[in-house]
């Protein structure tokens, strides 16, 4: 009768095979990589920018009491409160902090100082985690250690932030929703949202927000004939108007007696303006730009106003002891008629929010008795 081998020293056999499969799987599963993503995976889950306290179903991650700390100055991107965390990522640890306004998340931000993930692991753990990651803002020169953006499904965003000599630590951000964040304006000539593969990577943009919204005002400012309604969107074609054009308003809590208006929006290298022209029936007479959202102080935006042979002088300020400014200055040259234009800049910490009123016949409104005349109480 033939004779087999027994079962017993056939699994025998086998049992370190599969110990040693068993514990890849294992480390597969709870590599560090695997357990970010699935920490990125649960966030975007939430299904939009979440409160505060939803920070608690996020895996992996322990959270400073609630609530939020107040900062003193905003941060950068655009965060007034903030809230600590440590999260430990199979046996590794790494420093967590969310930033956001008062009632929701915007951010969050991870530094891991230990071994590095590696950027080529956390984007397979993303495709295997079914987050499609598509890199959307890349470095320039493509330099190793510098920051790349993926949009994710969600949606969502991650930066990643590799680790080079002299910076150990990798860093990382994550973000809901479709729009990047936005860039400082020192960093627009270093990065390109062209980054298919053998697209040109070109720069975001190669000036900053302050110096197109001078080049946008000069670009408005009318002949001794002034323009019609008809004209004004040939001379900024950025500004996306409404289709409907021009309607009758009331802007008289504006002082502004023009009974007809028409809204629009601006968007100059990342940095976003709603945009509003008052007028008469047929011609344009004033002109609105809000900032929407907040940017570093600094910028000098009717110097670069001057510099494009625009002459600018101060001809009233506005009340002392607010939380903004709000001066009018006169702008003329020889191309142009006169016109005059209202910087109002509101400060907060170090960031500020600008807006401005241009009228394009060179006219004031109204005097608030409050007002300064030039060299006078510190104007």
């Amino acid at each position: 009768m033939p004779r087999f081998p027994r079962p017993v020293r056939f699994i025998s056999a086998m049992a370190p095979l599969l110990a040693i499969a068993s514990l890849a799987a294992f480390r597969a599963r709870s590599s560090p990589e695997a357990e970010f993503v699935a920490m990125v995976k649960a966030y975007l889950a939430l299904g939009g920018p979440p409160g505060w306290d939803m920070l608690e179903k996020l895996p992996a991650i322990t959270w400073a009491p609630l609530p939020p700390t107040a900062l003193t100055n905003c941060l950068p991107d655009g965060g007034c409160f903030a809230r600590q965390g440590k999260a430990t990522l199979a046996g590794r640890p790494l420093a967590v902090v969310a930033t956001g306004a008062r009632s929701m998340v915007m951010n969050i931000y991870f530094r891991n100082s230990g071994a590095p993930f590696g950027e080529a692991a956390i984007v397979a753990a993303l495709k295997a985690a079914s987050l499609n990651p598509s890199l959307a803002r890349c470095p320039v020169n493509g330099a190793a250690g510098s920051t790349n953006w993926y949009r994710l499904t969600g949606p969502g965003y991650l930066s990643v932030q590799g680790a080079v000599a002299g910076r150990p630590a990798e860093g990382f951000v994550l973000g809901y929703g479709a729009d990047l964040p936005r860039l400082q304006p020192n960093q627009l000539a270093l990065y390109s949202e062209q980054c298919a593969a053998g697209a040109e990577r070109t720069v975001v943009s190669s000036a900053k927000p302050h110096e197109l919204l001078a080049q946008t005002v000069v670009a408005l400012l009318a002949p001794a004939t002034g323009y019609d309604w008809k004209t004004l969107p040939t001379l900024v074609p950025e500004i996306v108007w409404d289709a409907a054009g021009p309607k009758k308003v009331d802007l008289s809590y504006k002082q502004d007696p023009n009974p007809s208006s028409l809204n629009g929006t601006v968007k100059l290298a990342g940095r976003e303006f709603s945009v509003m022209a008052s007028g008469s029936a047929t011609q344009v007479k004033v002109l609105y730009f809000d900032e929407i959202g907040l940017h570093p102080r600094g910028e000098h935006m009717l110097g670069v106003v001057y510099q494009k042979g625009i002459a600018v002088q101060l001809v009233r300020c506005g009340p002392v002891y607010t939380e903004s400014t709000n001066n009018w200055y006169a702008l003329s040259s020889s191309k142009n008629r006169p016109a005059s234009i209202l910087q109002s800049i509101r400060y907060d910490g170090n960031q500020v929010q600008d807006a401005y009123v241009l009228r394009l016949d060179g006219s004031l409104p109204t005097r608030d008795p409050r007002d300064r005349n030039p060299g006078a109480g510190g104007c």
